[in-house]
């Protein structure tokens, strides 16, 4: 007896494919924090600095520059490196909850906690930059020396606050905030209720 002639052997699924599966197994409330994460951290302001009528937006990409020089959120951001390199990390985040989807292991539902532990991480290095000294004094500073680099940081601190004021969460730290809780909360549940397949 012959075998029928249109067997075909069975090629493996592209990443592409895999991936758009994975997807697919997400669930919508998931899914809609995913949007709602891309949407504040690459469409809508994070930070937003007013200053009388006028009024500047930085979004959580740039964020990293902000880390890196805290006075660019006020004179602007144009052509940064670190926006080169901070935005595959984003959207590393972003995608972080397909990895349970793609392998059935129980530490990956825990993925969902990456667009929250990045934005935690933003926020204390931020706190960090613009709460500590801005000059830093020499070693072989006198007294002199060191009283006037200590006036100096106080005045700066002074103006610090001053210019906290003028600095609120804007729309899309929000949105991403409450996306990335829903998504650590579904991911954490996730991880405690685990069976494997």
């Amino acid at each position: 007896m012959d075998a029928p002639g249109n067997l075909q052997t069975a090629t493996p699924p592209t990443a592409v494919a895999r991936l758009l599966k994975a997807a697919g197994q997400i669930e919508v409330a998931s899914k809609v924090a995913i949007v709602c994460v891309f949407f504040g951290w690459f469409l809508v302001d994070t930070l937003v600095v007013s200053l009388g009528s006028l009024q500047h937006g930085v979004r959580f990409y740039d964020l990293s520059a902000v880390i890196a020089d805290p006075s660019r959120m006020f004179f602007g951001l144009q052509g940064s490196l670190h926006r080169t390199l901070f935005i595959p990390l984003c959207m590393v985040c972003i995608l972080a909850p397909l990895l349970p989807h793609l392998r059935s292991v129980r530490v990956l539902w825990l993925s969902y906690v990456a667009p929250l532990a990045l934005m935690g991480i933003c926020a204390i290095l931020l706190y960090w930059r613009t709460s500590g000294e801005f000059i830093a004094a020499p070693s072989r500073a006198g007294r002199v020396g060191g009283s006037l680099i200590q006036f100096a940081n106080d005045l700066v601190h002074h103006g610090g606050d001053l210019v906290a004021r003028h600095v609120s969460i804007g729309v899309g730290g929000y949105v991403a905030l409450v996306a990335s809780v829903v998504l650590a909360l579904r991911g954490v549940r996730r991880f405690r209720s685990f069976s494997a397949p």
